[in-house]
């Protein structure tokens, strides 16, 4: 699972993404260049930071026909840059997450599971039984689950602690920033670029939740 989510998102867009980076950048003939720029990592990085393809993903109705893996790279990799927060791995991680997060296609075991816990308890009644890699995986299914929660839904979590009581969003930030502790302390981790991207994000984790609130707010209607 974390093996499949540290391969860069960008290496899998879809040629209608190309189709919509080409058309904003280089309409028309010249479109066989940035066809050679998208197989190179860097080149491609580059491209997608650019401001432009960031405004015209919210503007044009190209849009529609763009994976959203795509679409969802693009928003948090510069909603991260606004914020200062430039290691792409980090908004590739984030990325996967919120589109795994989003999308009816995704059959993960482990997302359907985490996708029904909403209280830090139930995550830690889980992982305080279990051992060795499934460890390893519930911890960052815990910090995945509450990444998004405290990120996109903010309202939710403030209101459901006005009607009963539970936790602020702050507790389910730190919840989820240990989570990515310890799962990159994990001796399980699938490779050592995992290990980094997780305590990358544990660090980064407080501004990369602000972040997420601004896409929220500004940016894709989710609900509450």
């Amino acid at each position: 699972m974390l093996k499949q989510k540290t391969t860069t998102t960008r290496n899998r867009f879809t040629s209608a993404d190309l189709d919509f980076l080409a058309s904003v950048l280089v309409p028309g003939e010249q479109r066989p260049h940035v066809e050679k720029l998208w197989t190179d990592p860097d080149a491609l990085r580059g491209m997608l930071d650019l401001p432009e393809v960031f405004r015209s993903l919210l503007n044009s109705p190209e849009t529609l026909r763009i994976s959203p893996r795509f679409y969802f790279y693009i928003l948090v990799r510069h909603a991260f840059l606004q914020a200062n927060l430039r290691a792409p791995e980090v908004a590739d991680y984030v990325s996967d997450v919120m589109t795994r997060s989003v999308s009816p296609a995704h059959r993960d075991p482990l997302c359907d599971v985490a996708r029904g816990f909403t209280h830090a308890s139930e995550f830690i009644a889980f992982i305080n039984r279990a051992q060795g890699r499934m460890r390893f995986h519930l911890q960052v299914a815990a910090g995945n689950q509450f990444l998004m929660l405290a990120g996109l839904y903010p309202g939710f979590l403030s209101g459901r602690r006005a009607q009963s009581g539970a936790q602020d969003p702050g507790f389910y930030q730190n919840f989820a920033q240990q989570a990515f502790r310890d799962a990159a302390a994990s001796p399980h981790a699938p490779s050592p670029a995992a290990r980094t991207t997780l305590a990358h994000l544990a660090e980064s984790l407080p501004l990369a939740i602000r972040s997420l609130n601004r896409v929220a707010d500004e940016y894709v209607f989710l609900g509450d």
